[in-house]
C-alpha cells in the first residue's frame, strides 16, 4: 500500500480507538439518577464526582506499565486482551449494586483504557 494510505489507515484506528474508548464515559453521567434511586439516595455529590473520575485515575496510574508492557509482549494480543477485559469491566459496572465495586470497576474500565490511549497515540507507521 502507499505511504499515504497506511497514513490514512494509522489516522482512523488512532482516532476509531479513542473514539469506541470514550463510549463508556457516557455511562456514569447517564447513569447518575437511576443509581441514586436503585441505591435508596446514598450517595453524595462527592462521591459522585469521585465515581466519575475513578477511570481517568486508572488511566493515570497504569499508563507507564501499559507503555512498558507493549514493549516487551506481542502488541495484538495485549491489545485484543485489553479490549477483551474493557468489555468485561464495562459490563460488570452496569450490573454493580455497591459503591465499592463500582469505584473498582471504574478504575478497572479505565486502566484497561490506558492500554488502547498509549498504544493509539505512540504507535508510528514504519
Amino acid at each position: 500500500a502507499s505511504r499515504c494510505a497506511r497514513v490514512a489507515v494509522f489516522a482512523l484506528l488512532c482516532q476509531a480507538v479513542q473514539a469506541f474508548m470514550s463510549y463508556d464515559g457516557g455511562a456514569t453521567p447517564a447513569s447518575l439518577d437511576t443509581i441514586q434511586e436503585n441505591m435508596g439516595g446514598v450517595w453524595s455529590p462527592g462521591e459522585f464526582g469521585l465515581l466519575g473520575s475513578m477511570d481517568k485515575v486508572g488511566m493515570t496510574v497504569t499508563s507507564i506499565m501499559w507503555g512498558r508492557l507493549l514493549q516487551l509482549s506481542n502488541t495484538k494480543l495485549l491489545l485484543g486482551a485489553g479490549l477483551f477485559m474493557n468489555a468485561v469491566w464495562t459490563g460488570l459496572f452496569g450490573s454493580l449494586q455497591s459503591k465499592a465495586s463500582m469505584f473498582v470497576a471504574k478504575f478497572a474500565m479505565g486502566a484497561t483504557q490506558s492500554l488502547q490511549g498509549v498504544w493509539g497515540t505512540v504507535w508510528t507507521v514504519t
